[in-house]
């Protein structure tokens, strides 16, 4: 769902709350956005939560957020658990945390009773990665004798060189990438900038695609760095389209969208020795757990690695 349609929605849902909540989570809103810098999408996932939230209190004949108590939280987390997934739980807690420290600076509730509350427990699904021969394949496939080929050379050898999200490198600019010490400069969740490394050959290929691209522009000003054959921003939805393309036209079999070549990236970088904090940085990750997941799969790798080397794992005994 859309952001504007999540707005519309919650408009509808939150007209006949009581005055006080609905004061009290529009002031929330503006805590979100103005003291914490949130993104669109999280701001309107979270509102969507807290306005369920405060259905709920409403069901209940209550008005107001002071009038909440430990009880309430856990009844209505309990009442959620039965019909949404461990996931979606998950998001809903951490958006009740949000309020719960808006609350509690605001001296409306005077502890966080998120606190009493568990995180469900979810077994992260262990990302699909291509191997270095599959990602060799699939940069190999776009024609570079045109212009569209050599900016979709340069966005998979990108992506693949620096495990940037689709929407990272939708959003680039030329003057984001710092050719002399190559190094760029990523937007990513929550308006947050990292500096990532950028690697020779994706280097050399953006600088090959930047020529092209000076013809597919003309006249036309766009501050992103790739663009389609009209001069306008690349759009998410047409970069999954040509990679799916590209991964077909070459036989990989696998489900090949844009993510998997920042999971390819992080689990390579693993496989050759890199430290996991490093990789946490360069992915933008805010929590160690999201990266400590690429470590199931090198400890898969190793398992089978060990089962098919060791001089005594093929000895019958």
């Amino acid at each position: 769902m859309s952001t504007s349609s999540k707005t519309s929605k919650i408009s509808d849902e939150s007209s006949g709350l009581p005055l006080a909540l609905k004061n009290t989570i529009f002031e929330f809103e503006g805590f979100l956005k103005m003291e914490l810098g949130r993104s669109k999408n999280t701001v309107a996932s979270y509102l969507s939560d807290v306005w369920q939230f405060a259905e709920f209190l409403a069901s209940k004949k209550i008005s107001t957020f002071e009038s909440v108590d430990a009880d309430l939280l856990v009844e209505w987390i309990g009442s959620i658990s039965k019909i949404t997934k461990a996931t979606t739980q998950s998001r809903k807690l951490s958006a009740m945390k949000s309020l719960a420290g808006y609350l509690v600076d605001e001296k409306v509730w005077s502890k966080n009773y998120c606190d009493i509350v568990a995180r469900p427990k979810y077994r992260r699904n262990v990302p699909e990665v291509l191997t270095a021969n599959e990602v060799a394949q699939l940069l190999e496939a776009p024609q570079k004798d045109t212009a569209e080929g050599l900016r979709d050379y340069a966005m998979l050898e990108l992506m693949y060189s620096s495990g940037l999200r689709v929407s990272e490198i939708c959003s680039l600019s030329e003057s984001d990438i710092d050719f002399t010490e190559s190094i760029m400069r990523v937007r990513g969740k929550g308006s947050k900038t990292r500096l990532v490394p950028v690697g020779d050959y994706a280097i050399q290929a953006i600088k090959a695609y930047k020529v092209a691209r000076q013809e597919m522009l003309g006249k036309r000003i766009v501050s992103e760095l790739f663009i389609t054959r009209r001069g306008a921003k690349m759009s998410r939805k047409t970069f999954w389209y040509n990679i799916k393309k590209y991964a077909l036209a070459v036989g990989i079999q696998k489900n090949v969208k844009p993510h998997i070549l920042r999971h390819s990236f992080a689990t390579h970088l693993l496989q050759n020795g890199a430290n996991l904090m490093s990789i946490r940085e360069m992915l933008g990750h805010s929590d160690l757990a999201t990266t400590q997941i690429y470590t199931t799969l090198l400890n898969e790798e190793i398992r089978t690695q060990h089962a098919q080397k060791h001089p005594r794992s093929n000895m019958k005994i």
